[in-house]
């Protein structure tokens, strides 16, 4: 298992791991499923907040320097 697995590979090992064990633990896969959804969700959040940032700083070059200086007054 490596860092670049995906999360489909992740389930399918955990699930052989409760087959070999012979019981499961239904919570893991749901908290697993969680997990990826809670990391789905700040994905999004991020790439909105980098546009946002992006956006605010390409405005502020716009502005004139004597708002600027007045803005920082």
């Amino acid at each position: 298992m490596n860092i670049k697995s995906t999360a489909g590979q992740m389930r399918e090992t955990v699930e052989k791991l409760f087959k070999d064990a012979g019981y499961t633990v239904p919570e893991l896969l749901s908290y697993i499923e969680k997990l990826e959804n809670d990391h789905a969700q700040m994905a999004g959040q991020l790439k909105k907040m980098k546009l946002d940032s992006v956006r605010k700083a390409s405005a502020a070059a716009g502005m004139n320097s004597r708002l600027k200086d007045a803005l920082r007054e």
